[in-house]
């Protein structure tokens, strides 16, 4: 009974834990050069349509990358189940039609999770060390983690928007994906 009521109390702990941090991280909003920036991919709907919070992610991208013209830019998504074409295409065409220069962008579209965003655009950059990741507000801690896991070692960040009415689920669901990165992203 006891080791029971210890393992409800550590569960309690890391679960808020996490959430501050996840609250904490969704403050995160660059300010600086980086010659690299990573947008994480989300669903698209359509070969011409990313969903909402891809949307968001580049729009953010689109403001950083007009006020740093020396950037590049690496969109990071493969092709879902239901998908069409690769995230990372629906995402470059974007970029391009809201004036981003195509030889600015790279794209990686081989990944199915943010692990793998991150560890195949680490092999994208091999002598890279400093990253600039652009992905939703709750998303933020946990692609930092999974960065320095494939060796970025100055990551910046820059969070999205996100739609109100989903945070909170957004937020919960990202707990457990962090808990389940600790564990089995390696």
């Amino acid at each position: 009974m006891i080791f029971l009521l210890g393992l409800i109390i550590l569960c309690l702990v890391m679960f808020f834990l996490i959430l501050y941090l996840v609250l904490k991280y969704e403050k995160s909003n660059c300010e600086k050069f980086c010659e690299y920036v990573l947008v994480l991919g989300a669903r698209i709907l359509d070969e011409d349509t990313p969903c909402k919070v891809l949307e968001n992610r580049l729009i953010s991208a689109i403001i950083y990358l007009h006020k740093f013209e020396n950037s590049k830019v690496i969109v990071s998504g493969g092709t879902g189940i239901d998908e069409p074409i690769s995230e990372g295409y629906v995402m470059k065409k974007y970029l391009i039609n809201h004036g981003i220069d195509k030889h600015r962008i790279f794209v990686e579209d081989l990944s199915t999770n943010t692990f793998e965003n991150l560890k195949n655009t680490k092999q994208i950059l091999k002598d890279v060390d400093e990253i600039l990741i652009i992905t939703s507000k709750y998303h933020l801690f946990r692609s930092k983690i999974l960065a320095r896991r494939v060796g970025f070692r100055n990551i910046y960040l820059i969070g999205s928007e996100v739609n109100a009415s989903n945070r909170q689920k957004n937020i919960i669901r990202e707990i457990f994906a962090v808990i389940k990165s600790i564990f089995f992203d390696w």
